[in-house]
């Protein structure tokens, strides 16, 4: 008896149990949040008997329905909270910030979209309906990690690709839809918050969308926002560089996909939507489609190119912006240059602001619209 209780304490000492558990990880402490209910009002609460201000943010996320920030109350267990709603259905981004600081993620809060500069919280609101950015009982497709040694930028790099439902056991090729994501995001973003993969199986369930390979790569030269030594610029001609001499051929060498430029798209949002009217406008030998969510190309390039030319190389254009974004005017006034141009287009104006539940839908409806013929 005496030989089990030491090994017991040997066993205890060596899986970290030397005595109660420190107050910071204490998951006593962690109470739910949020709590969505099912009338869509939310319930934030953040453990925090030190803090003197705890705020409610996101930038924009949930500031499309608070309009500015919010301050939670303290109750005598040093809980804060606040309830807000009922909010429409969809998908929603959120943090706190505490004494002023930085905005920082929902501890409570498993579901993060991972940004350039920091995580932040999300959540969604369901519908009750077929919703595209809810999961559903349907066939899924995989998401892989592609890990390569870039040559043109001396780092290693790291691509997302989404295969859909029965690549794995198909012969077939596929068509290829290059994504691009945004100053803030990083190459995992179009998937673990933008869930395109969760879209795009709902979409070709139903029958709205071909089934096609997603990539998803890094669309910055550095990989912090703020290095500790100097780093390179984020150079605009790097990224194009990157994407069609190193990326593409690996994709092309690594999966089956169609290799013409009638079954290759790209499409990004924000600094992804500028890097994809540039690259596709350079490179309409290589690409069909283009798109650009909540962000517009170099005007001056356009200006100069040949709509004739732009109407029969390109099967689809397509541009969007909600009104509430501080873009809204730039991308408004790409949309007027190219009808003045008369060069065919989608235009596609909705209401809110520079935030993923535009960007999901934006992408929904792109991706209906490829490789139709």
């Amino acid at each position: 008896m005496r030989f089990l209780f030491a090994a017991a304490l040997v066993i205890g000492a060596a899986y970290g149990q030397r005595g109660p558990t420190p107050y910071y990880e204490d998951t006593n402490n962690i109470p739910v949040s949020p709590e969505v209910r099912a009338d869509g009002s939310v319930t934030f609460r953040l453990f925090a008997p030190k803090a003197s201000e705890v705020v409610l943010m996101g930038s924009p996320g949930i500031l499309e329905y608070t309009k500015k920030p919010m301050p939670l109350q303290k109750d005598d267990k040093g809980i804060w909270s606040l309830t807000i709603g009922p909010l429409p259905p969809g998908f929603y981004t959120y943090g706190y910030a505490i004494d002023g600081g930085l905005r920082m993620p929902d501890p409570s809060n498993p579901n993060l979209e991972v940004r350039r500069w920091g995580p932040t919280s999300s959540f969604i609101v369901r519908s009750g309906e077929n919703s595209t950015i809810e999961e559903r009982r349907v066939p899924h497709g995989s998401v892989h990690v592609e890990f390569y040694d870039s040559k043109n930028l001396d780092t290693e790099r790291m691509v997302y690709v989404y295969t859909p439902p029965g690549y794995e056991t198909a012969k077939a090729k596929y068509p290829v839809l290059y994504l691009l994501h945004g100053n803030g995001q990083i190459e995992a973003s179009w998937t673990w918050t933008g869930r395109a993969n969760v879209i795009l199986d709902n979409l070709i369930a139903d029958g709205k969308a071909r089934p096609m390979v997603v990539v998803m790569p890094y669309g910055h030269v550095p990989r912090e926002i703020k290095a500790v030594s100097p780093s390179p610029a984020n150079d605009p001609a790097a990224i194009e560089k990157e994407l069609l001499t190193a990326v593409k051929p690996m994709i092309e060498s690594k999966y089956r996909v169609l290799t013409d430029r009638n079954h290759r798209a790209i499409g990004g949002l924000s600094m992804g939507a500028g890097q994809s009217m540039a690259i596709g406008l350079h490179n309409l030998d290589q690409f069909a489609y283009i798109a650009a969510f909540s962000g517009g190309g170099n005007r001056t390039e356009w200006e100069k190119a040949d709509p004739a030319m732009l109407n029969r190389k390109l099967k689809v254009l397509w541009i969007g912006c909600g009104t509430e974004d501080p873009g809204y005017n730039g991308v408004k006034g790409m949309d007027e240059l190219l009808t003045k141009m008369n060069v065919k287009h989608v235009w596609n104006q909705s209401g809110g602001g520079h935030s993923w539940p535009n960007w999901q839908v934006y992408f929904s409806k792109y991706a209906t619209l490829l490789f139709r013929d």
